[in-house]
Parts: C-alpha cells; structure tokens; sequence
C-alpha cells in the first residue's frame, strides 16, 4: 500500500542536516536501550539564503538541537516515540532567528487473533522554503510552517497469505506569511487494500484509496483580507509490490490509476496513471545505495515520496523526480556520503498558476551533496557536509542557485 513507503520530507534546508542526522542515530540507539537522549551542534554557511536569482544574499547560521525518544515492548505492543527541538541563530539576518521542533510517535499494536494495527502521529515547527516556484514571488520575512499529521492502520489476515488492511490519516500544513496563506490546506486520505504474500521475500498489493483536500485560503478575495476556498476529491487505485531480490537488494514499486476533481474552486482536473519505484542495492559490504523515480501530483509527492528535491505545495501540478544516494564504509568508523536529485514540476493546469503566465510553465529542481561522517564511539559522531540546490524555471524570478557547507557533532546517550 501507498502507506508503506518511506515518508521523508523533501527539503534540503542546510541548518536541519544535523537535526536529521541525530535523529537517524537515535534510532539505532533504540535498538540497545528503550530511553536515549541526546544534542547536537552545527555550523552552517549558506551563500543564497532567500534563494533569489539576482543579489545573492550570503549568511552563517548556527543550530543547537536537543532530543529524546523510547522504543519499548509491552508484550504485544510497541511504544516509540521522538522529540527533537531546534534553536537557530544567523549571524547577519538576525530576523530569522528561530526555534523549531520535531516529534514523532505511535503505537503498534495487535490482539490474540489476527488482527494488528499501527497509530501514528507527527508535528513539526520549522522556518518555511524561500522561493517554493509556482509564479509565488519570492518574500523576505521570517516564515514560520507547521505540518500536522495523524494516521491509523488496521490489518486482519484473513488466511496465511492474504491480509485485509485499512488506513485514514489526516494531514494539515500552516505558514505565518500571508503570502503563502494560499498554500495551506487540511487533507483527510483513506484506503482499504488486500496484500498477497506467496513467501517472505514477495508481496503484492491492491487498494482503493480516496483522498480529499481543502484548500480553506486558496485565494484572497480583497484586502480585508477574505479568501476563497478550493477543495479537491482524488480517486485512486494502488497496484503495489515489495520485492527482496537478494539480501543484496530489495524493491518498492506503485502504480496508481487515478482521477482528481476540483469540487469547490475552479475546474482544475487531473487524470492518469502515477507512480513509483524504489531500489535498495548493496553491492558490497561498505556500499549502501538507494534510488528512487516518481510521478505523482504535487502534494502527493511532497507527503507520500522519497526523492523530491523540494517540497512540493501544489495540488494538480505533476511532478517528476529521480534521486540517488549513497553511503560508503570507508573504515569502521569513517562514512562518506553522496546524493543527487532532479525534479520536474509541470504546471500547466496548477492551482497556483498566475493568469497571463506561459501555459508550459515549469521548474526544475536539481540538488547535490556531499559529505563525511566519524562514529567516534556509538553515540558521539562528527561530521562535514557540502551541496548545492538550483532552479531551472520559466518563471524569472524562481531561478536561484545556492550553495552550502557546514560542519556538526553530535551526542547520544542512554
């Protein structure tokens, strides 16, 4: 099912690099001990921090960041959770001087019979993309989004090889900018699937899923201000498959055949075929290499897709994206890092597009990075990191390069 995927927010802001990395630690730690704790420190310089296609504006930006989690059994069950706050401080544009955070948790759980289950939940504080495209004309103010989400799975095996699984979540977005008050929205998805699993390296998968989403400020109607809403209903049907190949590779393919309907708003349409595909490939014991295409419509991409270079804020648009990356064990405690993505956003029928705008208007998306980390110990870990992010766009004003490298350390303990 489309829930199966791996749920990673697509942007490349340099100042989180650490904040993701630490919480990808705590995971590991969690395997070991039920409680952790810990903080981390990074020194970022960005040289384009508003993402701009002329006067490049260049700043420092430090973060500190604190968390904790647990990962506990309780005899059928299973707690987890985790808890990152951020505080970032610029050295020039000390306007954007912000406190984040990020939490995360849930409870699987299942019953004597065949009945299990998943409830999960997230929330996360953080300053907003500058630049996002779409003929939105970029802003030079503190933008503060905050992204809500709720989900509940239901799985009953109805025999050895057949499992019956239900799923509704909730998914919510807020910006403090009025400029972006058009992209807010409220998005309520539910699904109900059958998975075949003829052995334990092959599964395959067939869901109906619907998916309805209300845009409650998507145009501001006069100066007051009010706004006018939009509202959408997308019908899909989900052909799934996870695949082990080898204990050297594994993959994760989605084909969806699906019609979306503008039922308050406009006549925005959108039908066709979408999906995705994702390979895990470890040709060696110090390689790890994951790739990942996709296409999909915009907010589909951004909450439910591995390998968007940004995050995606439209509703109809379709977008194209293909990323790589790839860790190598230098020794047993040096790791080097490397990624590169692409994304393709066509808007020819976008909420978002401007009248009077050319109707192939596009962006591109690329993004590259490098990097290399010291597991000193098992929970203190060093690290440096380098990329580039740039914009290829039929839109002026959405061109941007920017480049960024910075360095971090970080601490885990029980």
């Amino acid at each position: 099912m489309l829930k199966q995927k791996q749920k990673i927010s697509a942007r490349l802001t340099p100042w989180l690099s650490a904040a993701c990395l630490l919480s990808g630690a705590s995971a590991a730690w969690a395997e070991a001990t039920p409680f952790y704790y810990g903080g981390s420190v990074s020194l970022n310089h960005v040289s384009n921090l508003y993402r701009v296609s002329n006067n490049p504006n260049s700043d420092d930006v430090a973060t500190v960041s604190l968390l904790g989690g647990i990962d506990q059994h309780l005899g059928r069950q299973r707690v987890f959770a985790d808890a990152s706050l951020q505080n970032s401080r610029y050295r020039s544009s000390s306007n954007l001087n912000n406190s984040g955070y990020s939490l995360k948790g849930g409870l699987d759980w299942s019953t004597i019979e065949r009945i299990s289950g998943t409830l999960s939940g997230s929330s996360s504080r953080s300053l907003a993309n500058y630049n996002v495209g779409g003929g939105i004309a970029p802003v030079f103010e503190k933008n503060i989004e905050t992204n809500n989400q709720i989900d509940s799975v239901v799985r009953l095996g109805l025999v050895t090889k057949f499992t019956l699984e239900g799923d509704v979540g909730f998914n919510q977005r807020r910006f403090t900018l009025l400029q972006y008050h058009g992209l807010e929205f409220d998005q309520l998805h539910y699904s109900l699937g059958l998975n075949y699993q003829p052995s334990s390296d092959l599964r395959l998968g067939v869901a109906v899923r619907r998916t309805s989403t209300n845009y409650p400020r998507s145009t501001q109607t006069s100066l007051t201000p009010t706004f006018a809403s939009a509202k959408y209903v997308r019908n899909d049907i989900d052909l799934t498959t996870n695949w082990n190949i080898s204990g050297k590779s594994a993959i994760f393919a989605r084909l969806s055949s699906g019609r979306q309907t503008l039922a308050e708003g406009g006549n925005q349409n959108f039908s066709g075929l979408t999906g995705q595909v994702s390979w895990t490939w470890q040709p060696t014991a110090r390689w790890n290499i994951t790739t990942s295409a996709s296409r999909d419509t915009g907010l589909q991409s951004s909450l439910f897709q591995l390998g968007a270079v940004n995050t995606n804020y439209d509703q109809d648009s379709i977008t194209k994206a293909l990323q790589i990356s790839a860790t190598y064990e230098l020794t047993s405690k040096i790791f080097l890092t490397g990624g590169a993505s692409i994304s393709s956003v066509d808007r020819k029928q976008s909420l978002l597009a401007i009248p009077g705008l050319d109707s192939s208007s596009f962006d591109k998306d690329k993004s590259f990075n490098l990097g290399v980390r010291w597991a000193y110990s098992r929970g203190i870990t060093l690290g440096c990191q380098a990329g580039q992010n740039s914009r290829d766009s039929s839109t002026v004003y959405s061109v941007y390069t920017a480049n960024n490298f910075g360095c971090y350390g970080q601490l885990i303990v029980n």
